[in-house]
């Protein structure tokens, strides 16, 4: 006569999967699929001991190879935990143009903390405006200069007075109207979007002067769609001799899939590196995509635009086959100004390394041999001091070279409230 199945063994199937699905729904700490996993496991050793024969050998050898992902993944965390950045919630919000974005108006609290020192990376606030952009004290009834980019651009880890856009204002003592429409995490691929859809047209007004876009070689993990955090990101492709808008970086299973993986340690720390790598095909794509902007801005708008490049490495761009100074001189043949606004020498190799684990960068031994002023310390994006000398460079290459764009006449129609 068969023994009955223990009851206490059936009612445990029920909880462990509701476990797993609080988890992973829910995701209420950072260590959510480790816990998963765990859970996995027990109820792949509930399952066996109910099983007889073939089947529960089965069954064993599929508990002990996900016993074998815990041990893996519980190994992954042991690895230096990155740095803990909270914002105030709603700062960052998915959207369908540009994959994601600031969700409304208002002051955006961010800091960051060194999670085994407790010490404060940065602890300072973002003012996003009415047209959801980072606010800039500028004039208001001048000619345009907008300021598009990532998290350089943005002033990710400043207060609203120390960003890129606020020094170059600055720095022209006002006289122009400075607009900051960038946002961490963009790329070349969102500055073509919000050109050819026309998403920043009405604040932009009738009178743009310039508009500027400040790069790097390790932008091309995002127009290759490679940097984990821009699955909703536009996409475009090289096809029949034109840059093609291909719609989200990844869609259906294929996003499920890879956002599943990107809670995974030892995906994270092991797999995507490896997959991230730049390639030939990735160089040439991200800079086509920059010249099609470029393009697209003098026949749409009537504006040169003005390309401030950071070297890297020669190291990082080897497996491309490219150089910065074949980037910079394909990125002028397509149109675009281009001015060197590397601050350092060593900056050129220390950012390549550090930009191509993801925008949170981190210190590494390399840190203490670079000037600490240029760039925040834990943290790796530019300070208040490099946005000024930056601003500075780009004031001075804009004088000599582009003399009509900082011209003072009035607009002919009046803009959106001056952004103070």
């Amino acid at each position: 006569m068969a023994k009955p199945v223990p009851a206490l063994r059936l009612a445990a199937l029920p909880i462990l999967l509701a476990g797993i699905a609080f988890l992973e729904t829910q995701r209420p700490f950072n260590l959510f699929r480790l816990a998963t996993f765990f859970l996995l496991v027990l109820l792949l050793v509930d399952v066996t001991s109910l099983l007889r024969g073939k089947l529960r050998d089965f069954m064993l050898m599929l508990t002990s190879l996900a016993f074998g992902l815990v041990l893996i993944e519980a190994a992954s965390d042991l690895r230096a935990p990155p740095p803990v950045l909270k914002t105030t919630q709603g700062f960052g919000a998915r959207e369908p143009v540009l994959g994601w974005g600031p969700s409304h108006p208002g002051r955006f609290h961010a800091e960051k903390i060194d999670p085994e020192t407790s010490r404060i990376i940065y602890n300072v606030v973002y003012t996003i405006d009415s047209d959801l952009l980072r606010k800039t004290q500028s004039c208001a009834r001048c000619g345009t200069i907008a300021f598009f980019g990532d998290s350089f651009t943005f002033g990710e880890g400043l207060n609203d007075a120390d960003t890129l856009p606020q020094a170059f204002a600055n720095a022209i003592d006002r006289k122009m109207r400075v607009l900051n429409i960038a946002f961490s995490g963009y790329g070349p691929q969102q500055f073509l979007r919000e050109l050819q859809t026309g998403r920043y047209d009405k604040v932009i007004g009738p009178q743009p002067k310039l508009f500027v876009f400040l790069t790097a070689p390790w932008h091309a993990q995002r127009t290759s769609c490679k940097a984990s955090w821009v699955l909703y990101g536009p996409r475009y492709a090289y096809e029949n001799g034109k840059v093609v808008y291909k719609g989200q970086c990844l869609a259906g299973a294929a996003l499920w899939a890879r956002e599943w993986m990107e809670h995974t340690n030892f995906y994270r720390a092991y797999i995507e590196p490896r997959l991230d790598q730049l390639n030939r095909a990735d160089m040439d794509l991200y800079i086509r995509i920059l010249v099609a902007a470029t393009q697209l801005a003098k026949e749409k708008y009537g504006v040169p635009t003005l390309i401030p490049y950071l070297r890297v490495s020669e190291s990082y761009l080897r497996p491309t086959g490219f150089t910065n100074d074949e980037i910079i001189k394909r990125l002028r043949d397509g149109g675009a100004t281009v001015v060197d606004v590397t601050l350092a020498h060593q900056e050129a190799a220390w950012i390549s390394k550090a930009m191509a684990g993801g925008p949170n960068i981190t210190h590494g031994p390399e840190h203490d041999s670079i000037d600490a002023k240029i760039r925040i310390p834990g943290d790796g994006h530019p300070t208040a001091y490099a946005n000024q000398l930056r601003a500075a460079i780009i004031k001075n290459y804009i004088a000599q070279h582009l003399a009509a764009v900082l011209a003072t006449q009035p607009a002919d129609q009046p803009h959106h409230a001056m952004r103070e």
